[in-house]
């Protein structure tokens, strides 16, 4: 068989070094704290945590269990609201290491086993009752006292309350640890540290495990519920099926909501909406051919007042400005008599005489200078006046004046082609004929409305103030009232193909999955919170798989079935055997491992089929004596000094059973304490018997056999030493005693009084004669309750009985026979006289003494 330390730690250098750190700790420190786990659950999440490797070497591994100091129960005792126990004094367990409790049903026994059990902390212990036919006390509570390697101590334990961590290792057999010995699997009590390590770390990993999901499930998804129109989109599909393993890529359907999107949903929500898609594709168009109308307008304008045209109209002013100067310089007529012949002024006034010439002298061509007068002040014209006239006329007619006339035109054409612009109601109109009243398209295009009727008004203005600036051309105004012809036709079309065939039902289902998905994308910060949390799930996912303890239980079981299984199945056979019980055919097996500890099960050895099991074979005898096997198997080996607590062991069994269970107990007894409750005196007597087969010495230093009784309602109480459970010698002098009260209390209440109590008296005195003959006169050769006769030493004596002996017992056995059977009405039997009594029980006293005092070699009378 390889070495079990070294096959651990080649086990150990495969694992993560967060486990082997983990290993290192419990050798070092006997245990994990919590401070050191929340290092190790720091440590696990980290690459080096997670890392296979060697370089720890486990010093403190070892296979060798050190044995503790002695654990002894002392007493129990202030017992209220327990049950039913309320004893008048404490129940003591004595010095020795095997202490019979004798009580018949419901003397407080399994009362008492109860107890234990809660204040021991086993795994089958039940709540304790207060009891049941009497009011709860305020306080339930009981006084247990033990020691620990000769320390003693006392604990008030609160009932029902935590168990008493040094009493964990007493070891407790009864009625239900039978059953479940016998039906349940069973994990091995004692374990050995190697296969202890296993379980150990096994724990470690379920305790770092629990934290794991402790911190995983504070990990609480933010993200929005979706709502239930939802859930059957391909949206709400994708978005109750985000993963960890999802990329920007992956979520962008989910998140993004573009403008496209938006107008789709608007022409879905506007299809569904029509009754008439004929009459909307009209209206689309017409909507249209109003964006149509302005885009026009705008392109026209900006091409009017663009750098181009602005240079060209400056271009015509400029012209027309040189142009007059020119002509105005050639205006100065020799022949006149005043300045400013030729300026706009004097133009229209000559040309406004011009006209009115005509009134006078119509048909004539102006100036009319023979035999006239002139037009503006009506005198008769003078050679100089006519002459004058002419060169004015020439002056007008001349070539630099038709040239500043024309360029004057052409200036004024060009202003007069300026667009004149919108006002804001104008505009606010327009923009509602195109579909433009909401959003930011009306406020641009007011905007650039305000620019085309300022840089007019410059323009107008001649410049004369400031400089008109030149209009940039709005490009993406222009493409997006272009997109949106294009759109309009687009849908206008649809709506026409609508106005044919509709499947209004696919329409519906396509818009609630674009409703689906804008919903989702105004819940994009949450998805990607939600992710993000997803990948932190993912992560402890990956973490708590690495603490997955089936690798350990699977080592746990190769170390166990090598230091566990094969000790534990030997061991049930020993013990069957001891118990004289291995004729019954059943077997103990190991049936798995869980969590680094092998489980065993009882099983029928040579059975045909597995389905019939033990518990429905076996008598009831032979079920509690494998019961008892098993549980002995179990515990009698484990290296703590610790008592045994056994409540009623031989229940249904018969004497050859009993008398090697009492065997069996005494031999534990010699190596720790053993406390046995029993309502059979037939064990009373074998355990004092299989003391005594240890030796006299030992007997007398261990055993102690007590007695527990109930009393007005309540149990457990230790009754005094009995005439039927002491040595007769003793049990002489308690009648004595007692015969010494009743003759008190008879003489203080009078005759009835003593013979209520004398009365007893004699019973009891009747039963120390038969147990006379038992242990004196036949000195223990045969005993009641005992199913072996003793000759081991006891014969020799029997020759020293005379007639007279005989006689002697045979007439007080006659004596006082009636007073422990039932007699005949007509022959009254009458109490003796304390006097009369006292002779009789001294003189069975003297009778004892005198014979233990007679040599072995007097010959007996015939």
């Amino acid at each position: 068989m390889p070495d079990v330390d070294e096959t651990t730690i080649e086990w150990l250098h495969g694992q993560q070094d967060w486990l082997q750190q983990a290993t290192e700790t419990l050798l070092t420190d006997g245990c994990l704290s919590d401070a050191k786990l929340d290092e190790l659950v720091a440590y696990l999440k980290t690459s080096e945590g997670q890392e296979v490797t060697n370089h720890r070497q486990f010093d403190g591994l070892t296979t060798h269990a050190a044995a503790t100091g002695e654990l002894r129960l002392t007493e129990i005792g202030d017992i209220s609201g327990i049950e039913n126990l309320a004893p008048r004094q404490p129940l003591n367990f004595g010095k020795g290491n095997l202490c019979v409790i004798y009580g018949h049903n419901g003397s407080g026994k399994s009362g008492y086993t109860r107890l234990l059990t809660k204040v021991c902390g086993k795994p089958q212990a039940k709540d304790l009752k207060p009891n049941v036919f009497e009011a709860p006390p305020a306080e339930r509570h009981c006084k247990v006292s033990y020691s620990e390697s000769g320390i003693a101590s006392a604990l008030d334990w609160p009932a029902n309350s935590a168990p008493i961590d040094a009493l964990r290792s007493v070891d407790i057999f009864d009625a239900e640890t039978a059953v479940a010995y016998l039906t349940e699997e069973t994990a091995a009590t004692y374990t050995p540290p190697s296969v202890a390590l296993f379980e150990e770390l096994a724990s470690v990993c379920n305790r770092i495990k629990e934290r794991l999901q402790s911190e995983q499930e504070a990990l609480f998804s933010a993200l929005p519920r979706l709502p239930n129109e939802y859930a059957a989109t391909q949206a709400g599909t994708d978005y109750r099926g985000l993963k960890s393993t999802m990329t920007e890529v992956d979520i962008e359907p989910i998140i993004q909501w573009a403008s496209r999107d938006q107008r789709t949903l608007d022409q879905l929500d506007e299809r569904l909406k029509t009754a008439d898609p004929g009459q909307l594709a009209r209206s689309k168009r017409n909507t249209k051919q109003q964006l149509e109308q302005l885009v026009a307008k705008l392109k026209a304008v900006m091409a009017a007042l663009g750098k181009d045209r602005l240079d060209s109209i400056r271009s015509f002013r400029s012209e027309a400005i040189n142009k007059r100067r020119m002509a105005r310089e050639a205006a100065k007529v020799k022949s006149a008599e005043l300045e400013g012949v030729g300026t706009d002024t004097w133009r229209a006034l000559w040309e406004a005489a011009r006209v009115y010439s005509q009134t006078p002298y119509p048909g004539q061509q102006y100036p009319v200078t023979d035999d006239a007068r002139c037009v503006l002040c009506h005198q008769e014209l003078g050679e100089e006046a006519q002459r004058r006239l002419l060169d004015f006329e020439s002056f007008v007619q001349g070539r630099l004046e038709t040239e500043a006339k024309v360029a004057e035109e052409s200036y004024r054409q060009a202003l007069a082609a300026l667009p004149s612009g919108l006002t804001e109601e104008q505009c606010a109109t327009a923009c509602q004929a195109a579909g433009l009243s909401d959003g930011p398209w009306e406020t641009r295009l007011m905007e650039s409305w305000r620019k085309i009727v300022k840089t007019r008004a410059v323009l107008l203005d001649h410049e004369a103030k400031s400089n008109a600036e030149p209009l940039e051309w709005p490009t993406d105004i222009i493409e997006e009232l272009s997109n949106r012809i294009q759109l309009l036709e687009r849908e206008a079309a649809q709506h026409d193909e609508d106005a044919k065939h509709f499947d209004r039902a696919q329409a519906t289902k396509e818009k609630l999955n674009l409703e689906a998905r804008k919903w989702t994308a105004q819940q994009a910060a949450a998805v990607r919170a939600e992710l993000e949390r997803l990948r932190k799930v993912a992560l402890y996912e990956k973490w708590k798989r690495s603490t997955n303890s089936q690798g350990i239980s699977r080592k746990a079981a190769e170390i166990g079935e090598q230091v566990i299984t094969q000790m534990f199945v030997d061991r049930f056979n020993r013990e069957l055997k001891a118990l004289g019980a291995s004729r019954i055919k059943v077997e103990l097996y190991k049936s798995r491992t869980t969590r680094g500890k092998s489980l065993h099960k009882l099983r029928l050895k040579g059975a045909q089929t597995g389905r019939d099991l033990p518990e429905s074979v076996l008598s009831e005898g032979e079920r509690r004596v494998v019961g008892l096997a098993a549980f002995l198997a179990d515990v009698a080996e484990q290296p703590h000094t610790a008592p045994f607590v056994f409540d009623d062991p031989i229940s249904s069994l018969d004497h050859d059973y009993e008398w090697h269970v009492a065997v069996r107990l005494a031999q534990l007894a010699q190596t720790r304490q053993v406390l046995v409750f029993t309502h059979r005196l037939s064990l009373y007597g074998a355990m004092e018997d299989a003391a005594k087969k240890v030796g006299d010495a030992w007997k007398n230093d261990h055993l102690q056999q007590l007695c527990i009784e109930s009393f007005s309602g309540t149990a457990g109480h230790p009754a005094d030493q009995a005439v039927w459970n002491a040595n007769t010698k003793k049990a002489n002098n308690i009648l004595l005693q007692r015969l010494d009260d009743a003759r008190k209390v008879g003489e203080a209440s009078g005759a009835e009084a003593y013979r209520g109590l004398a009365q007893g008296i004699c019973s009891d005195f009747r039963k120390l004669l038969e147990r006379t003959v038992e242990d004196d006169l036949l000195n223990q050769v045969v005993r009641r309750h005992r199913r072996s006769v003793t000759t081991d030493n006891r014969l020799a004596p029997l020759p020293l009985i005379s007639h007279e002996d005989c006689q002697f017992i045979d007439d007080m056995m006659t004596k006082y026979s009636c007073y422990e059977h039932s007699q005949s009405s007509e022959v009254p039997v009458f109490i003796p006289e304390a006097d009369e009594l006292r002779a009789d029980i001294e003189s069975l006293k003297a009778w004892r003494e005198s014979f233990r005092k007679r040599p072995e070699g007097s010959v007996a009378s015939a």
